[in-house]
């Protein structure tokens, strides 16, 4: 017959390495997540990066296109003066739909795909509760 303190040494170290078992897929589960996240982050800032490139090079460009329509209207509008401020008005209207439209672009690229980190913990936790009930 097993001795009583044997079999509560026995349950106290199977409690034990459950505890640390759990412990390590919590870790895991974590890292995995920060993995995650840091791919995301690492992505949109590369985008982000070449929004900024391209908005300068295309800023660029647009600015001598302004010039030659401000030349091509001097004999439609005689005033230099409000020549630029319809060229003004165009660079702040053109700009502003731009900046927004790659905004919104960037908002969604920059949220990170959480459902195989999720899915993994879910699938662990149950295998955890599996294991303990068949103990």
């Amino acid at each position: 017959m097993s001795n009583p303190s044997t079999q509560a040494a026995g349950v106290g170290e199977l409690l034990h390495r459950i505890t640390d078992d759990v412990k390590t897929i919590a870790r895991d589960e974590v890292d995995l997540a920060k993995a995650e996240i840091g791919r995301h982050a690492k992505m949109a800032a590369g985008e982000a990066a070449m929004i900024v490139l391209g908005g300068i090079v295309a800023l660029i460009g647009f600015a001598m296109l302004c010039t030659a329509v401000v030349v091509a209207l001097a004999p439609v509008i005689a005033s230099l003066a409000v020549r630029l401020v319809i060229m003004a008005a165009i660079y702040l209207v053109g700009g502003s739909v731009l900046a927004g439209a790659f905004a919104k672009r960037l908002t969604t690229d920059i949220k990170p795909d959480m459902a195989v980190a999720g899915y993994e913990a879910k699938r662990t936790i149950a295998g955890a509760k599996e294991s303990l009930s068949h103990s």
